[in-house]
């Protein structure tokens, strides 16, 4: 069963706005940092819990993360008699007091990267960068941490390097997330609500904003600028996105038009990015039927063939 890993790079903004985007030491101390105990914070409303767990098959360290599905979100579930009944009602008979979604995050070794694997509704990279930061004691010190999506060179380069974006277009399928810190999704939210949940996995939410014309560098196109790093943080990006995984929201356009310095003159360059194009992500086999359990030895196994895979690509990113 084929999953898509993604790559994500830390990067910790100090109170005065800089970013440092953390190293491969900087990844060792802060996983070392979480061996000892599970530790949970409150992010927007629900509990996310992390701690770095060890795996002897393969061996290695990795972090993992998990958030409780709500009550009215369990599945039904069928006995051996035939009988169907909501897991909620039988928490007495089971002995499952919680259904946990998780994120897995594995450094790959000797870069500043992380491999990044959810399940259907895991925590997010913004809930994780969150929690990474509570843990760290960040806002103590008026930090902040952020996941940034590793993207091709010339993607990333045009993103960092822009004076502003002045257009976005960006399509979500599935549902939403309305507790999204980017205000475009929120909105997305809000038109897909008039739809029955039932019917999710059958939603398009087209959204477009542009400057017109202008290509006046502006607060509006530094605003949009971040709006494009927020969706890109905190979406899964894909190109075929699973339909029956009602629960998951997938960003399947996200275009900018991207406002350069221009070397001969006052007036910026326009320079287009698809990202969703330039977003590494590497396939990879976690296990070999879609009835076998995810354990952490098939998940971390997968994760290090798609880690394999991407070091290959070294050169694009």
């Amino acid at each position: 069963m084929a999953k898509k890993v993604r790559f994500y790079a830390g990067v910790e903004i100090d109170k005065d706005g800089i970013r440092h985007t953390w190293s491969a030491d900087a990844w060792q101390q802060f996983m070392d940092s979480c061996k000892k105990e599970s530790q949970a914070f409150e992010i927007r409303g629900r509990k996310i819990a992390g701690q770095c767990e060890s795996c002897y098959s393969p061996a290695v360290f990795y972090m993992h993360l998990t958030k409780s599905r709500e009550l009215s979100d369990w599945p039904e579930a069928g006995d051996a008699s035939g009988s169907v009944s909501n897991l909620a009602t039988r928490r007495d008979q089971t002995g499952i007091i919680s259904i946990l979604e998780y994120t897995y995050l594995l450094p790959v070794s000797g870069t500043p990267y992380i491999a990044l694997l959810r399940s259907s509704s895991g925590p997010m990279p913004s809930a994780i960068a969150d929690w990474v930061s509570l843990k760290s004691d960040m806002p103590a010190a008026g930090k902040s941490f952020e996941l940034q999506p590793v993207l091709r060179n010339d993607a990333r380069q045009k993103l960092n390097e822009s004076l502003g974006v002045k257009s976005l277009e960006v399509r979500f399928e599935g549902k939403p997330d309305p507790n999204s810190t980017s205000s475009i999704e929120r909105a997305a939210a809000e038109a897909a609500s008039t739809i029955d949940e039932s019917d999710y996995a059958n939603v398009k939410v087209d959204m477009s904003i542009s400057m017109g014309r202008a290509t006046v560098v502006s607060n509006s196109t530094e605003a949009m600028r971040k709006q494009a790093l927020s969706i890109l943080t905190n979406n899964n990006i894909a190109k075929h996105p699973i339909k029956d995984m009602l629960s998951k929201g997938w960003v399947t356009k996200l275009k900018a038009k991207t406002l350069q310095a221009n070397p001969e003159s006052d007036k910026p360059i326009i320079e287009p990015v698809d990202f969703i194009k330039e977003h590494l992500t590497e396939d990879a086999d976690f296990g070999s039927m879609k009835d076998d359990e995810m354990t952490p030895e098939i998940i971390l196994s997968g994760m290090l063939e798609a880690i394999g895979k991407f070091r290959k690509r070294s050169n694009e990113y």
